[in-house]
């Protein structure tokens, strides 16, 4: 039987008990009762109002599964997945987004990212990567004057631009998403003899896109409500034109920074 199934179950037998009976079964799973004496217990106490067997060891179940916060708040494995996909999605959403979209406490979420997820741990080979792009990036701007003005963003071209037309003039910086190192979109960039930067993995904070350009590009859109598919385009497309050029090359002088910072804390995470 389902959780849904079993949730509407208890509505249909009354509220109140159901609410008093689950407290019943989240204390016996805490003092360490097995679901068959919780039963038995609850059978004694309600009589024919008790919850149905199966609903008590699924409840049983969830409760022994529950990892409590210091704030005295629990933390289900199906809250923490919801958290985990959620930021899969989205690395740079906030607290207060990830709340109103997961309905988990602001608290709950804070001790589910510190506590059960964490940081990526980096392996040598990845700090390895991270060092040798920050340090190509820092040496190409120190022989070039020009190199952080010819970087352009995948976010940023997303159609035709005579500006564009000549690959020599500019390299391509994105990072190393599916849909980016995907054999159909590297085909095409050899093809078209597009300069690619190649970004190291697990790296968010040396990419322009996920520090600087996807935060801006959804605070513009916050709050709005689409229809359809085309609508989005139409308004991320919008959106992106509307950033100011001078912000764009602010945060290519942040990305070289942050190479700095990142080759100083050796390839770990600086921030």
């Amino acid at each position: 039987m389902t959780v849904h199934k079993i949730v509407k179950q208890d509505f249909g037998r009354g509220r109140n008990f159901n609410m008093e009976q689950r407290a019943v079964i989240k204390f016996n799973a805490k003092l360490g009762k097995s679901a068959s004496e919780t039963f038995r217990s609850l059978q004694q106490v309600y009589g024919s109002q008790c919850l149905g067997r199966t609903a008590v060891f699924e409840w049983h179940k969830r409760f022994l599964a529950m990892t409590k916060n210091q704030d005295g708040q629990f933390r289900t494995p199906e809250m923490i997945e919801k958290v985990r996909d959620f930021v899969a999605n989205d690395l740079n959403a906030s607290l207060k987004m990830m709340e109103e979209a997961l309905n988990i406490s602001r608290e709950t979420i804070r001790t589910i990212l510190h506590e059960d997820l964490g940081p990526h741990t980096l392996r040598s080979d990845q700090k390895s990567a991270r060092i040798n792009y920050s340090r190509d990036i820092v040496a190409a701007a120190e022989n070039n004057p020009n190199f952080l003005k010819s970087i352009r963003l995948m976010g940023r071209i997303h159609r035709n631009r005579p500006e564009y037309r000549d690959p020599k003039d500019w390299s391509l910086l994105h990072d190393n998403a599916p849909s980016h190192t995907s054999l159909i979109v590297r085909q095409c960039l050899a093809r078209n003899r597009v300069s690619v930067l190649n970004h190291p993995p697990y790296s968010p904070d040396l990419a322009p896109c996920d520090f600087s350009l996807f935060p801006k590009l959804k605070l513009k859109l916050k709050g709005r409500f689409f229809d359809d598919i085309p609508t989005i385009q139409l308004a991320s497309t919008q959106a992106l034109e509307a950033i100011p050029q001078i912000e764009l090359e602010h945060a290519f002088e942040s990305l070289l920074n942050r190479c700095n910072k990142c080759i100083e804390a050796r390839g770990e995470y600086f921030e």
